[in-house]
Order: C-alpha cells, then sequence, then structure tokens
C-alpha cells in the first residue's frame, strides 16, 4: 500500500501505477517541488524526483526488477486477484487503463529509472541477445504469459476474432451479449463519452438492462442508429416492444429495413418538414417571357431529377419510406421556391449582347444547362443541344446566333422595326416565321 501526501492531498493507492498515474495526469502536482511531497510504500519511504519536468520515482533494483514489480502489484490487485484471471468486462476501466500505462513507460525508460540502472540493464540485456534493453516486447511477453494477450488487447466475444484493447469495445459487446457486468464498471460508463462514434449502438445498454441481451448485435445496432436518428430514447418502457417487433426483423436488418418496420407499426412518425420551409420565399417577377419560361424549365428539370433519384434510391433499399415521402415534398415545394432571378440575368446578358456571360452559360457541352438550352428553343427557335461546336460558335457561319452577336456587338445599327424601341442591335438570323417581321432576337427578349 502506497501512501500519497502533500500540501492539502492524501490518499492511498494499491500500487505504483497509480501513483505515477497522478503524477504524469493531476494538476494538483504541476507546481509542486519532489521534495514537498511524501510517498511510502508501507511506511518505508519512496524517493520522488522530477525528470524532464513531471513527477516520478527512484526504486532500488535492476531496471527489469522494477519494471516488472509495477506489473505484479496490478496483476495481483486488479487483473488476477485470488489467482483468478477476471474478464476485460468485469476490470474497472481505470485499472485497466494501468497496464496500458505500462506499455507507454517502457518506451521511455529514462523516466523510471535512472542514468545507472539503464546501462546496466542494456548490459545484462546485451548477453542474451543483440537487442539490448527491450521493455516494450519485455511486457508483451509478460503480458500473453499472465493475462492471455499482447498489447493488440484481448479477442473481442462476438467480435468477429478481432483483438481490441480499449476497454470500452470488451464492456459493450458483454453488455450486448448478457454477461454480468459489474455494476461499477457500468457506473465508470455513464459518466463518459467513451460509447461514442463506433459504439453507438452500445450507449442505452447503459441505462436500459432490458436490453442486454435481448437481441442479436446486427439488430441492436439497427434498432440503436434508427432511434438515435430519429431523436427518440430506448427506455425502460419501451424496450419489450422494440424486442418484439425486432423479431419481425431478419437476422442482419439494414437500418432502411428497420425504419420501414418501426414507421408500419407506429413506433415513428413522419418526418417534420425542415423550418426553412414553413417560411415564404420571394421568387421575384419575370423580367420576360423568356426569364418565365427559363425558371419553370429549370425548376421542373430539378423537380423530375431529383424525384427520380429517390425512386431509384429506394428501389436499391437506401432510403426509407420516411425518408422517401420527406424527399419527395421537398422536391415539389422547391420547385414553387425557384426564384426568377438566374432568367432575369441571362434575359439582361441576351439583350445587352454580354458574350463573356452568355459564352460561359450556353456555349456548353449538351449535358451542361440543358435546361437553359431548351428554353432557348422553346422561346426562340433557336437549336443548341446537338450542334457540333463549331457551328455554334458561329465558325464558317453567319446564321449562328453567337457570331450574329460576335458583329453586332459596338456596330451601332439600329433595328428598323417600330415594334422595337431605339437603341436595340439588328439580329441576323434565321429566325420562326412568326418574326421575320423584324428578325429580332435581342429585342424579341424585350417585348416578351
Amino acid at each position: 500500500m502506497y501512501q500519497l501526501s502533500f500540501a492539502g492531498f492524501s490518499q492511498s493507492f494499491r500500487t505504483m501505477l497509480e501513483v505515477l498515474s497522478l503524477f504524469r495526469s493531476n494538476k494538483l502536482t504541476a507546481g509542486l517541488d519532489a521534495a514537498d511531497i511524501s510517498l511510502a510504500f508501507f511506511g518505508h519511504p519512496v524517493s520522488v524526483t522530477r525528470f524532464n519536468g513531471t513527477l516520478t520515482v527512484r526504486r532500488p533494483g535492476t531496471a527489469t526488477s522494477v519494471f516488472l514489480s509495477l506489473i505484479d502489484e496490478i496483476d495481483g490487485a486488479y487483473f488476477r486477484p485470488a489467482f483468478a484471471a477476471l474478464e476485460p468486462w468485469q476490470i474497472r476501466r481505470e485499472h485497466w487503463q494501468l497496464l496500458y500505462l505500462a506499455f507507454d513507460l517502457a518506451r521511455d525508460p529514462l523516466y523510471l529509472f535512472s542514468s545507472d540502472q539503464v546501462p546496466q540493464a542494456n548490459e545484462e540485456a546485451g548477453q542474451s541477445g543483440p537487442r539490448g534493453l527491450d521493455l516494450f516486447e519485455h511486457l508483451q511477453q509478460e503480458s500473453e504469459r499472465r493475462f492471455g494477450f499482447p498489447y493488440a488487447g484481448p479477442v473481442v466475444e462476438d467480435g468477429g476474432g478481432q483483438r481490441n484493447g480499449r476497454h470500452e469495445v470488451h464492456v459493450a459487446y458483454a453488455l450486448a451479449a448478457g454477461k454480468p457486468v459489474p455494476q461499477t464498471v457500468i457506473d465508470d460508463y455513464t459518466s463518459l463519452s467513451k460509447f461514442n462514434s463506433d459504439l453507438q449502438w452500445a450507449k442505452s445498454l447503459l441505462v436500459v438492462p432490458e436490453l442486454r441481451g435481448a437481441l442479436p448485435l446486427p439488430k441492436l445496432a439497427a434498432l440503436a442508429s434508427v432511434m438515435r436518428h430519429s431523436k427518440q430514447a430506448i427506455t425502460s418502457q419501451n424496450a419489450a416492444l422494440l424486442v418484439m417487433l425486432m423479431g419481425l426483423a431478419r437476422d442482419e436488418p439494414s437500418t432502411v429495413e428497420v425504419d420501414d418496420l418501426l414507421f408500419a407499426k407506429g413506433v415513428l412518425d413522419q418526418h417534420p418538414l425542415p423550418e426553412t420551409y414553413l417560411k415564404p420565399v420571394d421568387v421575384g417577377q419575370p423580367s420576360c417571357t423568356f426569364a418565365e419560361v427559363l425558371r419553370r424549365t429549370l425548376a421542373d428539370q430539378t423537380r423530375d431529377k431529383r424525384l427520380s433519384e429517390l425512386e431509384q434510391a429506394r428501389a436499391a433499399g437506401m432510403k426509407s419510406k420516411r425518408d422517401l415521402e420527406l424527399g419527395k415534398q421537398v422536391a415539389i415545394l422547391d420547385h414553387g421556391r425557384a426564384t426568377h432571378t438566374f432568367g432575369n440575368d441571362l434575359a439582361r446578358a441576351i439583350q445587352e449582347a454580354d458574350m463573356s456571360y452568355l459564352l460561359s452559360v450556353l456555349d456548353r457541352p449538351d449535358d451542361a444547362n440543358r435546361g437553359t438550352k431548351q428554353a432557348v428553343r422553346e422561346v426562340f427557335g433557336i437549336k443548341l443541344i446537338g450542334v457540333r461546336a463549331a457551328p455554334r460558335r458561329g465558325v464558317g457561319r453567319s446564321s449562328s446566333w453567337l457570331a450574329w452577336i460576335r458583329r453586332s456587338r459596338g456596330s451601332g445599327r439600329r433595328c428598323p422595326c417600330r415594334s422595337v424601341r431605339r437603341g436595340a442591335l439588328r439580329v441576323e438570323l434565321h429566325v420562326p416565321a412568326r418574326w421575320r417581321c423584324c428578325r429580332v432576337f435581342v429585342q424579341r427578349t424585350v417585348l416578351s
């Protein structure tokens, strides 16, 4: 038994590794001088010093024997009390961490031993091999001999034969299997957030005893995921119902299947609409017919694409029924919330012959800005889809609309048509017969 004392503090410890853990992590000792600290082992004083600014101890004996004494202490106190090996989930977290603290210290022998002890240990180790003192490898062998596992940790029960040194993993799997995990071990985790990320499914096992051992792990993980994302807790009140319903699911259900099952049985409600869709949106006013057609074409295209993607995801088993219904509602609402901003901007670019902007939008491959090109075809009768790049850009064809815009910019010519306002640019291209009264492309947008 170790007794540690300093100003305003006095506590007993069963092992030296617990003392070293406090020295390395406790802020109370950070500003203390080693001379101000009293440490005794059954009444016999233990030397306390500092190494690289951190408190440590110095004990007589060879480095190997001193190091093994640290393992002997935690072995008899926590890992094999009464010479009976405990399962990882039967050991408290703080005690389990002491073994891995020893592994860390094995990589830094000068923290534990004096400058005389380390060379002596290297010399002794060199007699049996060229590597010298290797406390880490030595501890690997001791851990395997005593506890049945190396640094990588014990094999996880029902974990596919994988080894894991994380204590919480063994506790989580033991709870899922219905093992009699001591309440002291469970209490260590109810106040910690160690069951995050890959162990989210085990959180409910800490507080809902009725769930422990009641479901196979694949069903439990899927159920916990669905309930967590639905912001509904698994409690002692609903655990029995959920377990009964999960009996209807296949052995390894997906979260989509579990979501559909719980929704069909009334456990889950429809997804609410996001708050943003509860507020009106000012879509503005179209500046001309083209802007109005463009807005409708793009909104239709976006809605239809989204609805198609949702149906495909549902057919592939990637969307639950609730997600599908919400996605459809949002797609339909987005259709009505699309603004006229882009349509008005493009109409103004056509009117002002803004070549840079028009080329960036319309002089693109067929699969780019397809909706915009369809609107141009519908309003102006000009085909931009399925046209090779050279004709589309006016190379060798004076009838190309882009070629006309290039020639007309800065020409200063006025359109002779009385129905067009003054200052408009003249169009020289083939247009539908109904527009041949003035052959105006840009100004047709203005008049619409």
